[in-house]
């Protein structure tokens, strides 16, 4: 028998700790582990980003599936530009230092990916009860509808609008008007460079037809030229009950900058080209 080695214990302690993802649907545990606290980013701080108010953007194909590990080594990010995730929909001014925020699109058949850097000095988790309490925490929210076909889609499934939280989950409403899980639509891992945040995801995208009761649903094979409605946000909290700014991808996103959970008319759009 080898002898105790307190170092090891430690170590796998630590990578318990650390390890961060989200595939379960029937997990309603709020009490998800922190994200890497690792220097992996490969991204430059001075790469400049594209402003595009109108939120029409344009989502790359990739040669092979990304590996989602929150650190874009991945040679598609390497080639696409950083789109602006800095129009302010909701709160009072700030400056760069509370939140900065830029994005960049690709995709595959199966997967629509996201590269999401955030600048935010004070990052927050879901409040207790982060099922109800969702929108509180800081979070990334993504707007998508397959056909960009518009339309209400609070509580049915026209349209999405996964709320990505600091835990991991992705939550939006279902047709019984309550906040759900929606964890393996969306796989998403986050790393931390001082106050830079990085989130990578892998996206599945599904139509109108899926029904949340049902095992059976098949997500839609992507294509070049297709079009699908999107907006995406990011939600600030800076340690208070509510988040203090919502901000957003493209200039203006229907009543108050807040329709979007709403109303999938107000989204902007991403084409996928080759």
């Amino acid at each position: 028998m080898k002898p105790f080695n307190p170092l090891f214990v430690g170590l796998l302690f630590l990578t318990s700790l650390f390890s961060f993802g989200c595939n379960d649907d029937d997990n309603n545990d709020d009490e998800q582990p922190a994200p890497v606290d690792v220097p992996c980013h490969t991204t430059s701080a001075d790469e400049e980003e594209v402003a595009v108010p109108n939120g029409e953007f344009e989502a790359a194909q990739s040669a092979a599936p990304v590996e989602v590990d929150g650190c874009s080594k991945d040679a598609v990010w390497a080639a696409q530009d950083w789109y602006s995730l800095n129009y302010r929909w909701m709160g009072a001014e700030h400056d760069s230092a509370d939140y900065y925020g830029r994005f960049k699109l690709a995709w595959d058949a199966d997967y629509l990916y996201l590269l999401v850097e955030v600048t935010d000095d004070s990052l927050s988790p879901t409040l207790a009860n982060g099922l109800s309490n969702y929108w509180k925490g800081d979070y990334v929210e993504v707007f998508l509808d397959e056909d960009q076909s518009g339309g209400n889609h609070q509580y049915n499934h026209q349209a999405f609008a996964y709320h990505v939280s600091t835990e991991g989950h992705a939550i939006d409403q279902s047709t019984q008007q309550e906040p759900i899980f929606f964890d393996s639509h969306v796989t998403v891992m986050r790393t931390r460079e001082g106050n830079r945040y990085l989130w990578e995801m892998a996206i599945k995208v599904y139509d109108d037809q899926f029904d949340e009761d049902s095992a059976d649903n098949m997500p839609v094979a992507l294509t070049a030229q297709k079009t699908i409605g999107f907006s995406l946000a990011y939600g600030d909290n800076d340690g208070n009950n509510s988040r203090e700014n919502f901000m957003g991808s493209r200039e203006t996103h229907g009543a108050n900058n807040d329709a979007g959970y709403i109303n999938s008319d107000v989204f902007g759009s991403v084409v996928l080209i080759e």
